[in-house]
């Protein structure tokens, strides 16, 4: 299959032309806002897949109608309560891939929103089919004492970085914007786990991929802290972070409150584009 190629001259460019549909990257833990930051204030049209994730039905009872029917959503699953067997965990990306081109291709959702929920998920997945066959395969050759049961780096996750770099390239050159949803885990010390540690569940190459990294987190109303415990210390506000703003460096690190009229992304879009939202 032959590679799409473009070419951008210079001296033919309009500046009025919009500018292209960035990627991000929403990370936060369980409950911090993360399918609604992406389904609730995201350009229209929005095709959502639930992969492995909580359910995402009830978000439709959250939307005005005109953005009601302007959004797909996808839920797969693994057959069984066991889990994902490697062959669903193939099935399942196939089954991506084969959505975004039904919904993408020839640039028919420009200006459009994309989202895998969760980006985790779906890394996880690539491991299982991809990464931990060659892991297995190195193991049963160093058991045998052959050569090739050396170590080999980075080369064993080569496939499944290929897959993650080639996807959310191609979306963005169809025009869409996407958003790929990350879980984090608590990180651990020599004697247990480090209070208010956590890191993204994520894909070593998607960090330098996305434009934005965006951290949802919650913080006490009356404390301010993230971890609060006190008893008596009622409600929490919804926060997000920049970690990553190509924009514009120098807004890494800023944050602001997450509301019911702005979920977020009309923010980060006025932030990286200068202008504001093109959609309702």
């Amino acid at each position: 299959m032959p590679l799409n190629e473009t070419v951008i001259r210079g001296a033919e460019f309009d500046t009025n032309t919009p500018a292209p549909a960035f990627s991000m990257s929403v990370e936060g833990l369980e409950g911090t806002g993360k399918t609604h930051f992406s389904l609730l204030g995201t350009p229209p049209p929005v095709v959502h897949i639930n992969l492995a994730d909580r359910d995402a039905t009830w978000f439709m009872y959250n939307m005005s109608e005109e953005r009601r029917k302007q959004t797909t959503l996808y839920d797969i699953q693994p057959s069984t309560p066991n889990g994902w067997t490697r062959d669903e965990a193939r099935e399942a990306i196939n089954r991506v891939s084969a959505i975004a081109k039904d919904h993408l291709s020839d640039r028919k959702m420009i200006g459009g929103t994309f989202v895998l929920d969760s980006g985790t998920s779906y890394w996880e997945q690539i491991q299982a089919v991809y990464v931990a066959p060659e892991q297995e395969k190195r193991e049963q050759a160093k058991l045998e004492g052959l050569p090739s049961g050396k170590r080999t780096g980075g080369l064993e996750y080569m496939q499944g970085n290929l897959i993650v770099n080639g996807v959310i390239n191609w979306i963005k050159n169809q025009g869409a914007f996407v958003i790929l949803t990350h879980r984090k885990t608590q990180e651990w010390g020599p004697t247990g786990p480090i209070p208010g540690k956590f890191r993204a569940q994520i894909n070593r190459k998607v960090p330098y991929l996305v434009e934005v990294r965006l951290d949802l987190y919650k913080i006490c109303t009356v404390c301010g802290a993230e971890e609060c415990e006190a008893k008596k210390h009622q409600g929490r506000k919804h926060m997000a972070r920049f970690l990553k703003f190509s924009a514009s460096t120098a807004l890494e690190g800023f944050a602001w409150e997450l509301t019911e009229e702005d979920p977020g992304f009309a923010m980060v879009y006025q932030l990286y584009t200068g202008k504001g939202p093109f959609w309702k």
